[in-house]
């Protein structure tokens, strides 16, 4: 039977590659939702998918279970490792790259905001693709900084011959935890400043309003209940006096971190148009069903009395 974390994890996994799966069918099937806007969360879903497939890694049998001692770690560890690091990282730099597109339109009135586009695809993949790059040159060197590190999933690595090592804590701070705390200050900077543009603005209604700061609420909080477990497990496990890992925070980690993908189409992707057309389709398709039963069912005959006679005197 599975430890509960890997339960938590493939659950909460697989819901986030159904998701992601559904907004980017939605992208390619809906032409007239193609703008920037669209295109940037189609980024993002993209990237979200790939670090849930990624996720579910960890259930394989040489990454769940391995052989101990460990004598050498299997190639589907190091691509796990190095692919998490890069699509949970720039997951999140792809909603700052959005934050700051909301900025543009709604606080600068930016009526070409496509002109970022380029821009936004150099942050969100270029930053993790160097962090990536740097840690592969550092495997090279004879340094294995990803692979089995204590978790139950392969990251960076902060145990080594069985014993906790404080270089690996500090890499995962500097090189992940680090940019997304930097990120984080970012989007509610962007947010909060886009929240008081809107409310000294006398165009929108106060409704809309109140729905555009719900959501930028709900962005933020999205941000942190996905990463701020996974933290605060490295954390409590430096002063931890065996450097044991917190059962706690790491079935919290194991639910919240693959969810990601999944919570980020649900605040970001689904709007009001998609939930109406998701609507719209499932009352065609309980339609045509219906209709083909019908079709199955034998045809009824009824009986048509002919009308009477009339005699003519």
């Amino acid at each position: 039977m599975l430890p509960t974390p890997l339960v938590l994890l493939a659950i909460s996994s697989s819901i986030s590659v159904v998701a992601c799966v559904s907004m980017m069918v939605c992208f390619v099937l809906f032409e007239e939702s193609r703008r920037c806007g669209r295109r940037i969360l189609f980024y993002l879903h993209a990237t979200d998918f790939v670090g849930a497939v990624l996720w579910l890694w960890t259930l394989l049998p040489e990454i769940a279970s391995p052989s101990t001692p460990i004598t050498s770690t299997p190639w589907t560890c190091y691509v796990q490792g190095y692919g998490l690091q890069f699509c949970v990282l720039s997951s999140y730099l792809w909603t700052t790259c959005f934050a700051f597109h909301l900025y543009q339109i709604l606080v600068k009135a930016n009526k070409t905001p496509e002109m970022y586009e380029w821009r936004y695809v150099l942050l969100a993949w270029g930053i993790p693709l160097l962090i990536v790059l740097m840690f592969g040159i550092q495997q090279l060197c004879g340094f294995e900084l990803i692979g089995f590190g204590g978790l139950p999933w392969c990251w960076v690595r902060s145990w080594s011959d069985n014993q906790w090592v404080l270089d690996g804590y500090v890499l995962q701070m500097l090189f992940f935890y680090g940019p997304l705390t930097v990120a984080l200050a970012v989007n509610t900077a962007l947010f909060v400043t886009v929240a008081t543009k809107l409310g000294r603005s006398t165009v929108m209604s106060t409704g809309m309003e109140d729905k555009i700061r719900r959501r930028m609420m709900a962005y933020i909080g999205i941000y942190v209940l996905t990463c701020a477990w996974g933290g605060l497990g490295r954390t409590f496990q430096v002063i931890s006096p065996r450097h044991e890992i917190s059962p706690v925070f790491l079935a919290l980690t194991a639910f919240f971190a693959p969810l990601q993908g999944a919570l980020n189409c649900v605040t970001y992707g689904l709007n009001k148009l998609l939930r109406e057309r998701f609507m719209a389709a499932i009352r065609q398709w309980r339609q045509r069903s219906g209709a083909k039963g019908a079709a199955g069912l034998p045809e009824k005959r009824t009986l048509v009395h002919s009308p009477k006679r009339v005699r003519r005197t």
